[in-house]
C-alpha cells in the first residue's frame, strides 16, 4: 500500500550516512517545513547545517523538495548552499521526477524523507522511492494533530514493515 513509510523515524537526525549506505540509497529528496524545521521558521536551524554537510561529505546527493513558494524555500535553503524544488506538487509524480532528474540518480536509489503521510509518503511510493517518514516538528499545532491522528494507522503499519528489513528490493 502506497501509505505505508518503508521506515519511521523521530527525526531527520537519525537518518546517518550508514543507513543510506545500508540500503544502498545514493540521494535523498527532502521535505522542509515540518521536517527540516517547523513552517514558522524561516530560516534552518544551527542543528541542520551539520547535518547536511555529514551526508555530503559521504556522497549523499540532497536536494529539497517542497510544496511551499519560492520565497519560502530560498530564504531557507540558500544559506545551507543546497539545491531546491518548490511547488513540487506532492503527492503527485512530477515533483518527484523533476527532483531525481536534478540529482540525476535513479528513483530506487533515492530516499524521499518528510513529516506527511498523504504528500511524501504516498508519492515518494507511487514514485518508486525509498521513504522515509518523521515525525512532525510542527506536532502541537491543532491541525497537523488532527492529520497525524489520520495517519497513525500507516506509521504503525511503516513501524512492523521496517523492523528487521535491511534493503528494500
Amino acid at each position: 500500500m502506497h501509505l505505508i513509510p518503508d521506515f519511521v523515524f523521530d527525526s531527520i537526525y537519525e537518518i546517518t550516512p550508514e543507513f543510506f549506505r545500508e540500503h544502498g540509497l545514493r540521494g535523498m529528496l527532502v521535505d522542509l517545513d515540518g521536517t527540516m524545521a517547523s513552517s514558522r521558521t524561516p530560516l534552518p536551524p544551527e542543528t541542520v547545517r551539520p547535518w547536511l554537510d555529514g551526508l555530503q561529505a559521504a556522497g549523499i546527493r540532497v536536494l529539497v523538495l517542497s510544496n511551499n513558494k519560492e520565497s519560502r524555500v530560498k530564504r531557507f535553503c540558500e544559506p545551507l548552499a543546497v539545491p531546491y524544488l518548490y511547488r513540487a506538487v506532492k503527492p503527485l509524480g512530477i515533483g518527484f521526477r523533476r527532483g531525481a532528474r536534478a540529482l540525476g540518480l535513479p528513483m530506487e536509489q533515492i530516499a524521499v524523507v518528510g513529516d506527511q503521510i498523504y504528500t511524501d509518503t504516498f508519492g515518494g511510493n507511487r514514485a518508486g522511492a525509498v521513504t522515509c517518514f518523521i515525525r512532525s516538528i510542527n506536532r502541537g499545532d491543532f491541525w497537523i494533530g488532527v492529520r497525524h491522528q489520520l495517519e497513525k494507522p500507516f506509521i504503525r503499519l511503516g513501524k512492523r514493515k521496517a523492523f528487521g528489513q535491511t534493503k528494500r528490493k
